[in-house]
């Protein structure tokens, strides 16, 4: 299973959560990634700039070969995860086993990526 959109995403940014909905982080601290333990945000291209590449799949199937720049535990009770513009605009959506699924994040720059791999891990 593997899932791919290019999308100049609104204020450069996309989430991952529920599809019933997560709480998003108040702040990204300056880093590229911000979390709570529903909702996960990703920095990505400027939106000025063009369309940041976004694939969703197994942690096999889409780990590049680097080092994830994120690996942490995601909530997800309707047993479905999501990557949404912030204005709720459904880009991807998987089935994930547990209601609790555990996430590695890989980009391609640290501060403006036009590639995103999120692995799911099952």
């Amino acid at each position: 299973m593997k899932f791919s959109t290019r999308i100049a995403p609104p204020n450069s940014l996309v989430l991952l959560e529920d599809p019933s909905g997560g709480e998003i982080p108040a702040s990204m601290n300056r880093a590229l990634i911000g979390s709570t333990a529903s909702c996960i945000a990703v920095g990505c291209r400027a939106e000025d700039d063009g369309e940041t590449e976004i694939v969703l799949g197994s942690a096999g199937s889409v780990d590049t070969g680097e080092r994830p720049v994120f690996t942490g535990m995601l909530q997800t009770p309707s047993r479905r995860l999501a990557v949404r513009t912030v204005h709720g605009a459904l880009l991807l959506e998987a089935p994930v086993l547990m209601v609790e699924t555990k996430l590695k994040i890989w980009v391609n720059d640290p501060s403006e990526p036009d590639r995103i791999a999120i692995g799911i891990e099952q």
